[in-house]
């Protein structure tokens, strides 16, 4: 058989050492404002400030961009006294004051439009009840709506209580839809709320006992909730939920009405985007070992934690998941009612032969998870190569990393790129600027350094034209997927049904020769390495008539 022939110019891509895939671009950098206890949520405000929430001080915060100045807005502290511990306890709630968004309506150079709506919305934990590891830590949350005037936020209104809370896994990103949202029948349309709720850290830690809930329908752990940014004219709770709802019944007002969508472990960042005209909701999700994902956040779809971590591959088959003892992926993904919805991409995985080890090793700082904090979506034609990117926040490395998605936002193209490196772990929120040009990065009190800080790093490259470039076509190599990549022997290939079989994927030395090819009818198949030296690879795939469908360099290591 005579063996495929690379291009040169493919050939030296292969030769780039590992850190080609670290930032190139240049930035500028600065600090914009320190001494923050922790920045958790950073939101892009009017007249060029930033909205941050404190999330152990408990306060509300608007921050001059140009001068770094603070103007406090709210004390919790002050006003709720139901927040009844403080940040010295060591059984503090995760998070505290979290999540915060602004009403549209906030961003209007028209006053009237402003004072209309004036609302600013926030998610919190408070009301502390009992802590007893290994039964769990039990706090509530609640969502409240503050009417902003001059440098104060005023007249709460609660718009959800009694949510759970814990000492683990409360999640509880807030973002709002950036359009106004049909509620059946052209009534009551309005802007959504979208929340983010973790699994309380069930199976784990102090709360190893607690009953996990991301798989009960009627219940708010482990969920994305939506809900009104205003009442609807519905009596009671029914004000809030919208009516179209993909599980609502209202019969009465219980968690399944709110309940967007489910099975979800941590998720910490969400955030909208729009690809080809469409939105789409983007999250990312903290898993525990393994597999950290980024989804698309679809109605009444399953996410399967605690059933699934990751993509359903059965890497962690017989192993304990949550409080899952045994994991089998492929069990709960095949039955249809499960309404599963697999990640478009996992930040990383290790696969099945590298288990043993992984849970072997008790030092979460060295299992592969990042732990996800926050996302943002680029969406701008100003940087060469960015438009339609995925900006995901780790809290355990010092960087930020960068995904581009392929031309329907559905998927992700190419490999991971890390950005501002080396300025301090424990990043909690990037926010981009509405012109694309500024990222602004929180960073915990406890980082390994720029500790409670907020930083501004400011693109000083060429830019592109203003207007956003036309999408391209979406090819067919966006549409596979090949990892882990470094790999330590097993090289899995998730393709698409699409595709002609048997799938054929060689397995090639820098020179293009082929060193093994693998076959398969299946979509998802995997590749052993483990009997070759470590070193560079290339893998190419074909389709079932031989049409070239991905070449990728693979770098094994064991």
């Amino acid at each position: 058989m005579k063996q495929p022939t690379l291009p040169l110019v493919l050939l030296l891509t292969f030769f780039l050492p590992l850190h080609a895939f670290s930032q190139s671009e240049p930035f500028s950098k600065r600090v914009v404002s320190t001494g923050f206890n922790s920045a958790w949520e950073v939101v892009y405000g009017p007249n060029d400030s930033l909205w941050v929430t404190e999330n152990k001080a408990y306060l509300v915060r608007r921050v001059s961009i140009a001068t770094g100045v603070k103007t406090t807005l709210l004390n919790l502290r002050s006003t709720d006294a139901s927040i009844n511990f403080d940040e010295t306890t060591t059984d503090w709630p995760q998070g505290g004051l979290m999540g915060l968004v602004l009403h549209p309506n906030l961003y209007s150079s028209d006053p009237a439009v402003r004072a209309a709506k004036p609302w600013v919305y926030i998610a919190y934990v408070y009301n502390k009840g009992t802590c007893a590891s290994p039964n769990g830590c039990f706090y509530t949350t609640k969502i409240v709506r503050y009417n902003y005037n001059g440098n104060t936020l005023s007249s709460p209104q609660i718009v959800l209580d009694n949510l759970p809370g814990s000492s683990d896994h409360n999640s509880g990103r807030l973002v709002i839809s950036p359009q106004i949202e049909e509620a059946g029948g052209g009534l009551n349309d309005q802007y959504r709320l979208y929340y983010t709720i973790g699994d309380m850290g069930a199976g784990q830690f102090a709360n190893q006992n607690r009953t996990q809930r991301a798989q009960t329908l009627d219940a708010f752990e482990g969920k994305v909730l939506r809900i009104n940014t205003e009442t609807d004219g519905d009596s009671g709770a029914d004000a809030w939920v919208p009516d179209n709802n993909p599980f609502y019944n209202g019969t009465p007002i219980s968690g399944r009405d709110y309940v967007y969508t489910m099975g979800h472990r941590n998720a910490q960042g969400l955030a909208w985007g729009q690809v080809n005209g469409n939105y789409i909701l983007y999250s990312t999700e903290q898993m525990d070992k393994t597999d950290d994902e980024v989804n698309i956040i679809e109605a009444g779809k399953n996410y399967g934690w605690d059933k699934v971590a990751g993509y359903c591959e059965g890497n962690v088959n017989g192993y304990r998941l949550g409080t899952t003892a045994s994991a089998n992926e492929q069990a709960f993904c095949s039955v249809t009612a499960n309404n599963h919805q697999e990640p478009i991409f996992t930040t990383f995985t290790v696969p099945a032969s590298g288990m043993a080890a992984l849970y072997a090793q008790s030092d979460n700082s060295q299992w592969p998870t990042i732990a996800s904090s926050s996302v943002d979506f680029y969406k701008h034609g100003k940087i060469a190569g960015w438009q339609s990117s995925l900006l995901i926040t780790p809290l355990k490395k010092n960087m930020v990393y960068r995904i581009r998605l392929n031309a329907n936002g559905d998927g992700v193209t190419g490999d991971t790129i890390s950005y501002f490196r080396g300025d301090g772990n424990r990043i909690r929120r990037i926010t981009i600027s509405p012109d694309g040009l500024k990222f602004y990065v929180a960073r915990d009190v406890g980082a390994s350094s720029n500790a409670g800080t907020i930083m501004e790093y400011t693109y000083t490259g060429i830019t592109l034209a203003l207007q956003d470039p036309r999408p391209t076509p979406e090819r067919p190599e966006d549409r596979i997927r090949i990892y882990p990549n470094p790999t330590p022997g097993r090289v899995y290939i998730h393709g698409e049904a699409v595709f002609a079989k048997p799938l054929r994927a060689d397995l090639c030395d820098l020179g293009g020769r082929v060193l093994k090819q693998t076959q398969s009818f299946r979509n998802d198949f995997e590749v052993d390495i483990t009997s070759f030296k470590q070193g560079m690879y290339i893998l190419q795939l074909y389709d079932g008539n031989g049409r070239p469908l991905r070449t990728q360099k693979l770098v094994y290591f064991r």
